[in-house]
């Protein structure tokens, strides 16, 4: 990111000191392993899973938004896990909506956090307009409109996050001069919003479009985009200008702000005042849900209420206390305080789960049965995504640190790992591929007798002898749980769970029973595909 010829330029020092702040390079990898998923195959889902099941407060608060109410439409209210929240929603709706929670859970513990908090909710109040609208303004892809949108004030938001001292010197530059906070920023800063908010939206690896939609759009009237790029920017820009409108407008100046703003937009997207009004009504109450899910209450937002009187609506009601409505929330009472629990706590790797009662357990286990079996009535879904929410559900009920899908491999006649969840899951999957003839080990037993086999110990004197060498030489598990998929009699998959702790898996008689449940599913789903 250094300038042309090696020059150290003034961003590239900003960045740097950006980038020596203790939160800073935790943000950049959270946001950068999402953008380095692509849903260009099967796979990505998986990807995209495990990286977002790392966190478990991010998990919560996207399985809340996923069964807020906006998103009943598609199936909200019923989603257990992020599994499914892709395969309901999408594969780009989950990923922008785990990148704007990791966005605003990262930018707001600081002194000035109350600001912060306005700033993002007129950010995320930008993105939404700009997915809904995206259509009218001729990008295809509604999602990365969302993300262009908030990306759109990437630089403003890092700078008054890390450097309030700086902005504060910025407002008194433009209160005294009359500047604007492009110039007071380049003057006191040494660079603009736009050119902060591009160096590091590059660093963090988005596409080059996006980049180019937090480009700020010339003066004047705004002619129609010749290609994805321009309109992408176009969407971006307009979204911004009317919240930046619903700021600055005083009252009684609503109406004359708006003609402006759809003046100035006629060419590239065509709406009437009217239709932006409805717009921003339906986009408040999706702003509503996402405070709702990160304990932002709206009922003390200047902005919010701004934004309701342009839409028409009453003002927001203080939400303290309230929680998220029944209808936002997940369907069981118990898998509900499950998840809440798990929101208030600090990230989390997999293998550091925070401890759940018998209780949440179950609940949670259940929850992804009926999640499962609202699935299964779809006879257009794919196999293996019902497969990835029995495992995800198997993954986060009994805090296993991984899960792994084997299936038969017909020519071979051996088990392969097809996917799983829990650290550097896909590398340990390619180490299940063992042959289903020979000396009868473990995994053999379980699959040639139809036995559920619960292994404490691989090292106990007389379970060592059954341990294959290919487990013993790529898998650092010391207890492990065996689930064999049998149709007709015949064996054709495994489910597997571990723990890198001898003794560490127990399971209770209730688990068990949910657990068998859930392998008796996969059996369902794959007699249906045959």
């Amino acid at each position: 990111m250094s300038g042309q010829g090696g020059a150290d330029t003034p961003l590239d020092r900003l960045l740097r000191r950006i980038q020596a702040e203790n939160d800073f390079p935790a943000l950049s990898e959270s946001v950068g392993a999402i953008n380095r998923i692509t849903a260009s195959d099967r796979e990505s889902v998986n990807q995209l899973s495990n990286t977002i099941l790392k966190d478990f407060a991010l998990t919560s608060k996207l399985l809340k938004l996923a069964n807020a109410a906006f998103y009943s439409r598609a199936g909200g209210g019923t989603i257990s896990t992020v599994s499914r929240a892709v395969v309901v929603l999408g594969f780009d709706a989950v990923r922008s909506i785990a990148v704007s929670l990791i966005l605003f859970e990262s930018l707001q513990n600081r002194a000035q956090a109350q600001q912060l908090k306005e700033e993002f909710l007129r950010v995320l109040y930008a993105a939404l307009l700009a997915r809904e609208l995206a259509e009218k303004a001729g990008v295809h892809d509604s999602e990365e409109a969302f993300i262009g949108a908030m990306l759109h004030h990437l630089g403003r938001m890092l700078a008054l996050f890390y450097f309030p001292a700086e902005m504060a010197a910025v407002r008194a530059r433009m209160a005294a001069g009359g500047v604007t906070e492009a110039l007071a920023m380049t003057e006191t800063l040494g660079a603009s919003p736009e050119q902060l908010g591009v160096g590091i939206a590059r660093s963090w690896g988005f596409p080059e479009r996006l980049v180019q939609s937090i480009k700020n759009l010339p003066p004047g009237r705004v002619r129609k985009g010749a290609n994805d790029a321009d309109r992408l920017c176009i969407v971006a820009g307009f979204s911004t200008a009317l919240c930046e409108a619903m700021a600055a407008a005083r009252e009684g100046e609503h109406p004359a702000a708006m003609a402006r703003l759809v003046e100035r937009f006629r060419d590239s997207v065509p709406l009437t005042a009217e239709q932006i009004g409805a717009v921003m009504s339906a986009t408040l109450g999706e702003l509503s849900h996402f405070a709702q899910a990160v304990n932002v209450d709206l009922g003390h937002s200047a902005f919010a209420a701004r934004a309701a009187q342009w839409a028409g609506l009453p003002q927001p009601e203080t939400t303290a206390g309230k929680g998220v409505p029944p209808e936002a929330t997940a369907p069981r009472d118990a898998l509900d305080g499950a998840l809440l629990h798990e929101a208030v706590a600090a990230p989390h790797t997999a293998d550091a789960a925070p401890p759940r009662t018998p209780a949440e357990v179950q609940a949670r286990l259940a929850a992804g049965l009926q999640d499962v079996g609202n699935s299964l009535v779809d006879d257009t879904m794919p196999l293996n995504d019902i497969l990835r929410m029995i495992l995800e559900t198997m993954f986060t009920g009994m805090s296993f640190e991984h899960v792994v899908f084997c299936l038969r491999d017909p020519v071979r006649n051996a088990m392969r790992g097809k996917f799983g969840f829990g650290e550097d899951a896909q590398a340990l999957a390619r180490a299940f591929d063992f042959p289903l003839t020979g000396t009868p080990d473990v995994f053999l037993l379980a699959l040639r007798n139809n036995a559920d086999i619960l292994i404490s110990d691989i090292d106990s004197p007389n379970i060592a002898p059954r341990i294959p060498a290919w487990f013993r030489h790529h898998v650092p598990a010391r207890t492990f749980v065996l689930f064999p998929i049998l149709v007709k009699g015949k064996p054709v998959g495994l489910i597997y769970a571990d723990r890198s702790k001898a003794g560490d898996i127990v399971i209770a008689e209730m688990e068990l029973s949910l657990l068998k449940s859930l392998r008796n599913q996969a059996v369902l789903a794959i007699r249906q595909s045959m």
